[in-house]
């Protein structure tokens, strides 16, 4: 077993990848430790606990950031997959039923990796006098509504008192 404070022991590491992995606190827990003589409450106090733990909460955290990197990098090259497939059709076409699969197959793995989104940007050009209106505006309404809430509160505490 490991030096409390220092690492992760294997029930806890395995407890980090269940959590990581979509599993509850309590489910991880069951998976990862004997909880045969356990009850549900007892268990789900256990496993919130475990959590609270630091080294548990980070190595879970890294275990996601990696997931997330992992799907990140597969959608990398399934669009590099698709456009290369894409480039070598349109160089050496002929029309042949194969081709036709391939582009098609390239289409819907086009789509799911969002190659073919159409992104549209906006940008409102503004004057430092339209900002410094506008920002005007916000500050009196917000201290308008800072003013209301206020003599709410002094209603509240005149009732109590009297």
């Amino acid at each position: 077993m490991a030096k409390k404070g220092t690492a992760l022991t294997p029930k806890q590491r395995h407890f980090c990848r269940a959590v990581a992995a979509g599993s509850t606190l309590s489910s991880a827990y069951i998976e990862a430790y004997n909880t045969s003589r356990m009850n549900k409450t007892t268990i789900g106090r256990e496993a919130t606990r475990l959590m609270s733990n630091p080294l548990i909460t980070t190595h879970v955290e890294t275990l996601n950031r990696a997931k997330d990197r992992a799907v990140i990098a597969s959608s990398l090259s399934d669009r590099e997959l698709v456009l290369t497939q894409l480039r070598e059709i349109a160089a050496h076409a002929k029309g042949t039923p194969a081709e036709h699969a391939t582009l098609r197959a390239c289409d819907l793995l086009g789509k799911t990796v969002g190659l073919y989104r159409d992104v549209v940007e906006t940008v409102v050009q503004r004057t430092p006098d339209e900002i410094r209106t506008e920002l005007a505006e916000i500050i009196k309404h917000y201290d308008h509504d800072l003013e209301v809430k206020e003599q709410a509160e002094l209603d509240q505490v005149d009732k109590a008192v009297h």
